[in-house]
């Protein structure tokens, strides 16, 4: 590990499940995860009638808690944050639960509060968004967490105790649900949401949506479009999936429901529940669609950790860059953002169609990720930065802006006689595929300029006159090394463009 990496443990001890997350995590407060663990259960079932958890139960609990730590001691973690939930939270006797947790298990357990579970969970999905006004919820084993923000700022939250695993028990007992017994949740819901004004002020915002009965609905959703990029960050629910889960998913038998793909057979029960919230508190607040994201609780305790006193980004996508390029790309900022001052000069000179201000974007991420898969094989890069960014932890960009970016880091000289967009044809717009060679090329022809990336050509001057582009480089001295690169990048660019270029070569030397 880097010695200016400081590497933390987040335990997040919910209703349903235990985890560990452990990261690595940079003096600017980016983040990268390097080990996950979990284990499932489900305290929830195990609060008894008078509301407590007894020690025998909690005693079941001691050993993974302490695997927990050894893994920890293992990965060499300085620092542990844990934090116990609704479960725990709302037990009679919470407090003789955390003192004994603590105690052996070695750990400091701190109680999660409503509040706290609810901006914990904002802190998460606004850092991974960008996105300025909307509602996220969070249902967990026990507890559904309800906020509002606006303008990237938390303004109000709810944390309501009820959640996917209290209440299968509470209306269905055996998975198997009725029309009955969904009426009775829904209003059992509905009940609690009109007690709170504020949630009817945001009608028309996005619902971002946090725990694992979202998780499961976008992991089903995608199975059954055959969707090609099986990301679950930023994937979009619609009303009317939303709405046919709600047909299908209640009706069907827990046997049935059990072999469904891309549910997992632990939660084949719970999930109904957690949908019938869910659906609910979609349908009260007026939400326009509903979008799964990938961070939530244990990163808004990290977020909290690392920068309380400034916690929310303004950028969910200059923050993630920032950390990517830190973690990951083996060359200096100082050049990445040369070759994008180059391709900024080059795209200038062009007076184009569509949506600039998104186009400019798609150069800057492409730009600053087209090293990534030089990790992997340097000679084969590109390949590796195309999976790479398909796969990668960017944030604050939709499914198809990700698609596009990679497409466009990865273009060579052989791309432009393919049909790049077909792969994902079901994501992206018709118009993609032109788009894809156009910036692809400007920003290979960028690279090309400073191949050798000691700045020799420190500035260009274009100007487009009809269909011929006078393009003059303004050197440091003669460019030797790199001449075959810009050549073959200029070939690509002149047919993607459909325009002649004039070079022209001023040394400044």
């Amino acid at each position: 590990m880097r010695d200016d990496l400081c590497r933390i443990g987040i335990i997040d001890i919910g209703s349903n499940s235990i985890r560990l997350v452990i990261y690595d995590t940079t003096p600017e407060g980016g983040y990268k995860i390097i080990k996950e663990c979990k284990y499932s259960a489900r305290l929830s079932e195990k609060i008894t009638k008078e509301g407590r958890l007894e020690q025998k139960d909690m005693d079941t609990i001691i050993p993974v808690l302490s695997q927990f730590k050894e893994i920890c001691s293992a990965f060499g973690v300085e620092k542990i944050r844990a934090g116990a939930t609704a479960a725990i939270r709302n037990a009679a006797n919470s407090s003789e639960i955390i003192e004994y947790l603590s105690a052996e298990s070695s750990i400091t357990i701190e109680v999660i509060s409503g509040y706290q579970e609810a901006y914990f969970g904002f802190l998460g999905v606004i850092n991974a968004s960008d996105v300025q006004d909307g509602f996220v919820i969070d249902i967990g084993g026990g507890s559904t967490e309800v906020t509002l923000f606006r303008g990237r700022r938390y303004q109000q939250s709810i944390s309501f105790p009820f959640g996917a695993v209290n209440t299968n028990l509470m209306f269905s007992h055996s998975g198997n649900w009725n029309a009955e017994q969904v009426k009775k949740l829904q209003a059992y819901v509905t009940g609690r949401l009109v007690e709170h004004d504020w949630l009817g002020t945001g009608a028309g915002l996005p619902l971002y949506g946090l725990g694992g009965t979202l998780r499961s609905l976008g992991k089903l959703d995608q199975k059954n479009r055959d969707y090609s990029l099986p990301n679950s960050h930023g994937y979009i629910l619609s009303g009317e999936t939303i709405a046919r889960f709600m047909e299908t998913l209640p009706a069907m038998p827990y046997e049935k429901r059990k072999e469904l793909d891309g549910l997992s057979k632990s939660r084949a029960d719970i999930i109904i529940s957690g949908l019938i919230i869910f659906h609910t508190v979609y349908q009260y607040i007026g939400a326009k669609e509903a979008l799964i994201s990938g961070e939530g609780l244990r990163e808004g305790m990290l977020h909290d950790l690392l920068r309380p006193e400034q916690p929310v980004r303004d950028s969910a996508l200059e923050f993630s860059l920032d950390t990517i390029i830190r973690f990951d790309i083996h060359t200096s900022k100082q050049h990445l953002d040369h070759i994008y001052k180059l391709a900024l000069r080059l795209f200038h000179a062009f007076e184009g169609g569509g949506d600039r201000n998104e186009q400019e974007m798609l150069i800057y991420v492409s730009v600053m990720l087209h090293r990534t898969g030089s990790n992997i094989n340097y000679y084969q890069s590109k390949r590796h930065t195309r999976y790479w960014l398909m796969n990668s932890p960017i944030r604050g960009l939709t499914h198809r802006q990700l698609i596009l970016s990679a497409l466009i880091a990865s273009y060579s000289t052989k791309s432009r006689k393919q049909k790049l967009s077909q792969t994902h044809k079901d994501i992206l717009l018709a118009s993609d595929e032109e788009l894809i060679h156009k910036l692809g090329t400007l920003v290979q022809l960028s690279i090309a300029l400073d191949s050798t990336e000691i700045g020799i050509i420190r500035d260009l001057t274009v100007q487009l006159h009809g269909n011929t582009l006078d393009l003059e480089l303004h050197g440091t001295s003669t460019v030797l090394i790199g001449l075959e690169d810009i050549e073959n990048a200029l070939k690509a660019f002149r047919n993607a463009w459909a325009v002649k270029v004039k070079l022209g070569y001023l040394s400044n030397g």
